[in-house]
């Protein structure tokens, strides 16, 4: 790596790391200055120019460069020579450039409608630039709105029945387990993934029902299965826990986990009434707490969005009124998400916030102005400077409420949006498994091998297409 063009080494920043972390020790291989090796298998000192008069480049500034440039340069940069790799996998080298590069990470997931039915999963920045890209064969492969350093992809073939976790930074892909046991055949109609605050472990949770026709009359049967227990995910399998409170569902962004607890928005249109007869109240979820297992019962909804229906005599259902609401996960924040509403009277896009849980206080921290590009959009967070990242269908759009502008990137196919919050240059998997396949280049299917295997595009050797290796060591090029 060289300087900025035009620009003397000297007149460089000052290093953006501590001393302690800049000063290594020249005579351990493991902190090796990252120097190309020369050709004699000694190694040279970095320089900016060739030939004689070529200048040495100070530590600390090509440290600082190093720390300036993104993910997916550095990992190509770790196929240079063991030095380069050695340094540019050191953890304290990595939470370094995390901090100086926070994200966030878009990840989106677009079918493949003329190949074998699998889909491509993207990792972008806010500029909508790939920077890392992983192909999947589910079939009918759909993204699990989750904010997490992991990404899940499930299969809308037999509702939501068959999940494969990815990890990104590694390659890492675990595909949970399909069926139960002790059960022929089931219907699953909720899936979804989180993480427990306590202990960091990841769960999934899914709601099923025996028989497709018993939805809504018969209780679902709700199971979890813990990623990475201390037996491995090997021996991970499903574990029955006690039913809903009425049927729930993950379909059209009805559920999702913030801070280790799922909450489901209610059918409040289709099932009136609970499974123990109870009537269920408009606009309300139900909470299910990852780390007790336990459903925590059912929390009201905004009393504006409750009264809707009432407020305008008639000219929306109930039914209109479920098919317009949403939840996602805001910087942490549970946010019920109010569609605009079109003719005839072009109501804007309300953004209600959870503020307390025990006393069911919600805040409409944002009404965005009707537009008709806002219909079934999915926000995704508030950036430091207040603006909101909202994915819409084929866009990512980042509105200003100050300006009341926005700023469009195209995303041809983008339907539902995650958020990466991982480290892509970890050499450290979210998970372990005797069972995971690394993904190494593009095309690649490792054995042995999972219904449906994700392959992944290397950072390093994007478009160098070597043959694939076998391995279960950690991300790197051999």
């Amino acid at each position: 790596p060289a300087a900025p063009s035009g620009r003397p080494a000297a007149a460089l920043a000052p290093p953006l790391v501590s001393p302690p972390l800049l000063r290594c020790d020249r005579a351990s291989s493991a902190m090796a200055m990252p120097t190309p090796c020369a050709a004699q298998g000694g190694q040279a000192e970095p320089t900016v120019g060739a030939g004689a008069g070529a200048v040495v480049l100070p530590e600390d500034v090509l440290r600082d460069i190093l720390l300036r440039l993104p993910a997916k340069t550095l990992c190509r940069f770790r196929a240079v020579c063991r030095s380069w790799r050695s340094f540019l996998s050191d953890p304290l080298f990595i939470a370094a450039h995390k901090s100086k590069h926070p994200g966030p990470l878009i990840v989106t997931c677009i079918r493949d409608l003329l190949g074998d039915g699998g889909g491509t999963v993207n990792i972008m920045d806010l500029s909508g630039h790939v920077v890392r890209r992983m192909t999947t064969s589910i079939e009918d492969a759909t993204l699990l709105c989750t904010r997490l350093d992991l990404i899940c992809v499930t299969g809308q073939e037999n509702c939501y029945t068959n999940g494969h976790v990815i990890d990104p930074a590694t390659g890492h892909t675990l595909a949970l387990p399909y069926k139960r046991a002790h059960v022929r055949a089931f219907f699953s109609y909720a899936f979804e993934l989180g993480q427990v605050v306590s202990t960091g472990e990841y769960k999934a949770l899914r709601c099923v029902s025996v028989n497709s026709w018993s939805h809504g009359s018969e209780p679902m049967i709700s199971e979890v299965i813990t990623l990475g227990g201390g037996g491995g995910d090997r021996h991970a399998r499903w574990r029955e826990r006690p039913c809903p409170p009425c049927p729930v569902t993950s379909a059209s962004k009805k559920s999702v986990v913030v801070n280790g607890v799922v909450y489901f928005l209610l059918d409040f249109g289709s099932h009136r009434f609970t499974y123990s007869g109870d009537s269920v109240e408009p606009c309300s979820v139900a909470c299910f707490d990852l780390e007790t297992e336990e459903w925590m019962g059912t929390l009201r909804g905004p009393i504006q969005v409750r009264s809707f229906v009432k407020s305008f005599n008639g000219m929306c259902s109930y039914s209109d009124l479920y098919c317009k609401l949403s939840l996602v996960n805001m910087n942490g924040f549970l946010v019920m998400v109010q569609d605009p509403l079109a003719y005839p009277l072009d109501l804007p896009l309300d953004l209600w916030f959870l503020i307390d849980i025990e006393k069911c206080l919600w805040d409409r921290k944002y009404s965005i102005a009707f537009q008709y590009e806002n219909l079934f959009a999915q926000p995704l967070l508030i950036l430091e400077d207040g603006r909101i990242a909202i994915g819409a269908s084929n866009l990512l759009r980042i509105y200003d409420p100050v300006s009341e502008s926005y700023t469009e990137f195209q995303m041809a196919g983008s339907r539902l949006f995650a958020i990466y919050t991982g480290n892509l240059l970890s050499l450290t998997s979210s998970f372990t498994s005797k069972r995971q396949n690394v993904v190494r280049h593009a095309g690649a299917t490792l054995s042995p091998k999972p219904t449906n295997i994700a392959k992944s595009v290397c950072g390093i050797c994007i478009g160098c297409r070597r043959i694939p290796i076998q391995s279960t060591t950690n991300h790197e090029c051999h």
